[in-house]
């Protein structure tokens, strides 16, 4: 799937080393593809007790990870290496965006990027001046990163990596199944699919999918396949293009700004 994937023009592929082998199977995969790009990321180093690590120990970390990526990956150049999970503490406190920026310099790492959850997060990530790319979540209903994060990195030079385009799921025909904690999801996707998708559950993945596409500031969607039905309903989306201007609008009125609805770290676990 990975070749057939890359055959069919995909060239940017992300991961991270938390992510089990994916690292490894994309570096048997893709190993003689130089027209194909892999994100990988770094995790914010911690000791044994959970503190973070600092000074040598985290410059050490963060080698050990490089190298074991570039290994798995089998590049000699990372082309992508982001910050995994980059809280305001860690983009504040510079060390590990330092440790990046020497593996840049030692032409380790091509471009540096953070992958984050918040907009104050994202805006320290731009306000660095270091990093190349950001990676966030949007979608349909949380279209928060667009209001101030992304004219923020279009003027910072920054590309905008998105994730989460079908919210886990629930801009699928999944949403159907929800628990009464997410009753108000549910209720948001049904709308979504009378209005955007005639009422189709099959249809209303490749429109959110062109929503995403849609937006101007947007370099790429990552999305993720069980099989390859799945990997041609995305690049038949990707194909279709943008939405029309009048299901455009209609898309932003479903934006919502519930926290605890858009954030699936606080759905209930089953």
């Amino acid at each position: 799937m990975l070749r057939q994937a890359a055959d069919a023009g995909i060239n940017l592929f992300d991961t991270a080393p938390t992510y089990g082998r994916s690292e490894y199977f994309l570096g048997q995969a893709l190993e003689s593809r130089v027209d194909c790009h892999i994100a990988t990321k770094v995790p914010v180093p911690k000791a044994e007790d959970g503190d973070r690590l600092r000074g040598a120990k985290l410059q050490e970390a963060v080698e050990n990870s490089l190298n074991r990526s570039h290994e798995a990956l089998q590049r000699a150049t990372l082309d992508i290496v982001q910050i995994h999970n980059a809280t305001l503490e860690v983009i504040n406190q510079g060390e590990m965006t330092e440790a990046l920026q020497k593996a840049q310099k030692q032409g380790k790492v091509r471009l540096l990027g953070a992958s984050v959850y918040t907009e104050a997060e994202a805006m320290a990530v731009i306000e660095t001046g270091c990093f190349d790319t950001l990676q966030v979540a949007y979608s349909l209903f949380d279209q928060r990163m667009a209001r101030r994060v992304f004219p923020a990195a279009q003027k910072a030079g920054l590309a905008i990596i998105v994730r989460s385009a079908l919210l886990k799921g629930v801009l699928t025909a999944r949403a159907q199944w929800l628990p009464d904690d997410l009753s108000e999801l549910r209720e948001r996707a049904e709308k979504a699919r009378d209005v955007l998708a005639g009422g189709s559950w099959q249809d209303l993945p490749d429109i959110a999918l062109r929503f995403c596409l849609s937006h101007p500031q947007v370099l790429t969607v990552l999305v993720g396949v069980r099989d390859a039905q799945e990997m041609k309903s995305a690049l038949a989306a990707s194909k279709a293009g943008p939405l029309p201007e009048n299901l455009r609008s209609k898309a932003t009125a479903l934006a919502m700004d519930n926290e605890r609805l858009l954030n699936p770290s606080y759905w209930p676990v089953a």
